[in-house]
């Protein structure tokens, strides 16, 4: 009776062992689908009053953002975001016809959407995939802006950043985003020079650099999907 006994508690052991093993097992290797954030940054600009200094006259910027997790490479991010930019000619050695001075001040609301490559697998399982918690990423996509001096511009988003995973669902990100404006009038000034814009000439810049938080969710069914 009492050797039954031990062997009882032993195999009792091993099933509660073998089970909290299995279950630390599949919460690691959690994966989950979206991710959706919030970030705060400052934002310059590079067009017809300030052609040298980006951060001359840092404004605001802040963004929301929604991630489709294609793998632990590539997503899709979509957002919409807001900056002030600002100019003043007599801060700089532009000389504009008849000696006229030029200055602005205007906020743009933005949406986009980009393509996300991450040069690392990005994750924290430990498995055969080598996640890492780090990594440089590029994006690279197509938006459009509207700005307080009543102009609307299509913009390429230009992004390179670095990503974080603070945990297993929250993110650390930052990211500088330059936007090529499709346009000149992002700014409410156009052709100073008497020099006509086009679509890709004379067109302004406005840069970002956004500091974001993020949080991952839906997690994806290793039954239902086959998960790389």
């Amino acid at each position: 009776m009492k050797g039954f006994v031990i062997r009882y508690k032993t195999r009792l052991k091993v099933v509660v062992l073998t089970i909290l093993i299995a279950s630390t097992a599949t919460a690691a290797a959690q994966d989950y689908r979206y991710e959706a954030g919030v970030g705060l940054g400052i934002s310059g600009y590079l067009g017809d009053v300030n052609q040298s200094n980006v951060l001359k006259n840092p404004g605001f910027s802040g963004e929301a953002f929604f991630r489709y997790l294609i793998n632990k490479r590539f997503a899709v991010k979509a957002g919409i975001s807001t900056a002030g930019i600002s100019g003043n000619s007599a801060d700089f050695d532009n000389k504009f016809p008849n000696g006229e001075q030029y200055s602005f001040s205007a906020r743009y609301y933005d949406a986009a959407v980009a393509f996300e490559f991450n040069f690392l697998n990005f994750g924290m399982n430990d498995d055969y995939r080598k996640l890492k918690r780090i990594t440089p990423y590029l994006s690279f996509g197509i938006g459009g802006a509207y700005s307080s001096c009543k102009a609307f511009a299509l913009n390429i988003p230009i992004g390179f950043g670095a990503k974080y995973k603070i945990s297993r669902r929250w993110n650390l990100g930052l990211e500088m985003r330059a936007r090529m404006m499709l346009g000149d009038k992002i700014d409410g000034l156009s052709d100073l020079r008497n020099m006509k814009s086009s679509f890709m000439k004379n067109t302004d810049w406005c840069p970002t650099l956004m500091l974001s938080v993020s949080y991952e969710f839906g997690e994806i069914c290793k039954i239902c999907h086959y998960v790389d």
